[in-house]
């Protein structure tokens, strides 16, 4: 949805429900800056501090429902998440919803996390998974009723046509393209890796964007606040561990200009502190899991991430570089 467009929905919102808007403090797109996925306004609502977000998403998501039915469940005593004030479902893509803001002395974490911050990253992840509903608080979507290693298959298909699309404009365009022969068979390598260890994992219920800069916590670490609802669904096990490596460390753009050697460096050190993680929650044979998991995040990174983006060509480059080695050492 448009920028225009987008305004126009908001203004309605804000005349029908009195929330004044103070200012826009996030925007997110959906892989290229033009396709906005949601925006989020702080302001008033009722006389206290709130925000509201609109999303139009192309995939589907009950972003305010995964946040009531989490508020809930959640019997923690450190993760919170924001309450929620008012909410309009609109379609399985569109709706809106305000909520409490967050106290502005509550800071997200800045990537990507030294160790100290990783190990206490970790505890709260722990916390959430122990806390955040077993079971599906809703019916299940088509794709989230396949097996742990089809639902796999069925989001690198979708990052494969983005990519392709992307790489079709440079071809007619006599650009050179990014993705070559020796991609493609490194990819089909990985879909068999991917194939072999995700036949006998099962699914979980998850908030399934768990990373460093979804979680908000004051200076004295002691209360943290938990959001981003809009993934809640059914996911094959290991994808959480390997998406917080993603997150904080794989798309770090910053650490794109180290050698691969150090670079490398960052994300064994993550792997080493997860497997810490993966007995209390009941992983078996951590070391194939998380390795497959990884194969995973990186055919995404490549292909939707860093191909399908608007990013410069020369970041394009470095990143695919980085990812592809790191694809040859895991296969």
């Amino acid at each position: 949805m448009d920028i225009k467009e987008i305004n126009k929905r908001i203004d309605k919102i804000t005349k029908e429900t009195g929330f004044v808007i103070d200012k826009e403090i996030y925007r997110g797109t959906y892989y290229t800056k033009n396709n906005i996925r949601n925006i989020i306004y702080s302001g008033n609502y009722k006389n206290k501090p709130a925000i509201l977000k609109f999303y139009d998403d192309p995939r589907i998501t009950e972003e305010p429902i995964s946040l009531s039915t989490f508020a809930k469940s959640n019997k923690s005593k450190v993760l919170t998440a924001p309450k929620l004030y008012k909410k309009k479902i609109i379609s399985a893509h569109t709706g809106w919803f305000i909520a409490e803001k967050i106290p502005d002395d509550f800071k997200k974490y800045k990537t990507p996390l030294n160790k100290a911050e990783r190990e206490e990253f970790l505890q709260i992840f722990l916390d959430y998974r122990k806390n955040f509903p077993k079971q599906p608080t809703r019916k299940l979507y088509l794709a989230e009723k396949l097996s742990a290693e089809n639902f796999h298959f069925f989001r690198i298909n979708r990052w494969f046509e983005l990519a392709q699309k992307k790489e079709a404009d440079r071809l007619v365009s006599n650009k050179k393209l990014f993705l070559n022969e020796e991609f493609l068979n490194l990819y089909e390598k990985a879909i068999e890796e991917i194939r072999k260890e995700f036949k006998n994992r099962k699914m979980i219920w998850c908030h399934g964007h768990f990373k460093p800069h979804e979680i908000f916590t004051d200076k004295k670490r002691s209360k943290y606040y938990l959001i981003d609802f809009a993934h809640t669904a059914m996911f094959p096990e290991g994808y959480e561990l390997a998406f917080i490596v993603w997150s904080d460390y794989l798309v770090a753009l910053e650490k794109w200009n180290l050698p691969f050697g150090k670079w490398k460096k960052g994300v064994d050190e993550w792997i080493v502190d997860i497997e810490n993680l993966a007995g209390e929650l009941k992983y078996k044979n951590y070391k194939s899991l998380i390795r497959a998991s990884i194969i995973e995040r990186i055919l995404g990174t490549i292909l939707a991430d860093i191909t399908a983006s608007d990013r410069l060509d020369k970041e394009k480059t470095r990143g695919i570089n980085l990812m592809t080695r790191l694809l040859e050492d895991l296969l």
